[in-house]
């Protein structure tokens, strides 16, 4: 766990989202988040140790630690970006770069999930040339485990380089695992609770996004077990252990 300070000069964005304002500062090759509303460095935390236990490349996902920042609770993790050359590129951007409307917008006039999933998926080949049903599948994969109820289309994204395009590592998972959850209810059965997480960006069910793609990775649940019970006790740890169960015994 880390604990630094940061000056305000390395403040990049300033996030404002319908789950609050998120500071993000860059400093000597680290992106590093200040926790909004909730124990977000703690699940980018959790659910980037978790995909060590997939069977996903290590450049397949960006790994988080948690520590402190200024004297309050977030999390870092490594720039990703390692060349000139190359360039992040949501899907919201994306979108709006070649059409001027916003991808969100355009998805909720669709009437089924299906019909959401490939508009997107043939509007980015075709921009693109990048079939993005793969990383669509891994993403959807975790998202079903972790409960993330903020994969909006600016948490999806592509490297751009000179070479083309290829998918952007897994990142921003700190809106899983019910922190901050405004449908979480403390009084309600863990059961309860994870059935009334909402999900995105195609369907308001992860299992529904889930079963059309199907599995996009295996998971060595006995090991990511034993990890966890190690951890300090906590919601979003008791959230992650409920949900391998659910789905892998």
């Amino acid at each position: 766990m880390f604990d630094i300070s940061i000056d305000e000069k390395y403040i990049v964005t300033q996030e404002g989202t319908s789950e609050g304002t998120q500071i993000k500062y860059k400093k000597d090759g680290y992106w590093y988040k200040l926790d909004s509303k909730g124990n977000e460095g703690l699940c980018e935390y959790l659910v980037s140790k978790l995909l060590t236990f997939s069977r996903l490349d290590e450049n397949e996902f960006v790994l988080y630690e948690q520590g402190f920042i200024n004297g309050k609770k977030g999390c870092r993790s490594k720039d990703f970006i390692k060349n000139e050359d190359e360039e992040l590129i949501t899907l919201y951007r994306l979108y709006h770069n070649e059409t001027g409307h916003n991808l969100a917008e355009v998805l909720g006039k669709f009437d089924n999930v299906g019909k959401r999933i490939e508009y997107t998926v043939d509007f980015v080949k075709k921009s693109t040339g990048y079939d993005i049903s793969d990383y669509f599948k891994k993403i959807f994969t975790l998202d079903r485990i972790t409960l993330n109820d903020d994969r909006h289309v600016n948490n999806l994204a592509l490297l751009g380089t000179n070479k083309g395009f290829k998918a952007a590592p897994v990142f921003d998972n700190g809106k899983s695992l019910l922190t901050a959850n405004v449908s979480y209810n403390k009084n309600f059965s863990m059961e309860e609770n994870v059935k009334r997480v909402i999900a995105r960006p195609f369907s308001g069910s992860h299992q529904e996004m889930f079963d059309y793609f199907g599995e996009g990775f295996k998971l060595d649940k006995d090991n990511a077990l034993k990890w966890l019970e190690t951890e300090p006790a906590s919601l979003e740890r008791n959230v992650l252990i409920y949900q391998i169960k659910r789905y892998y015994e």
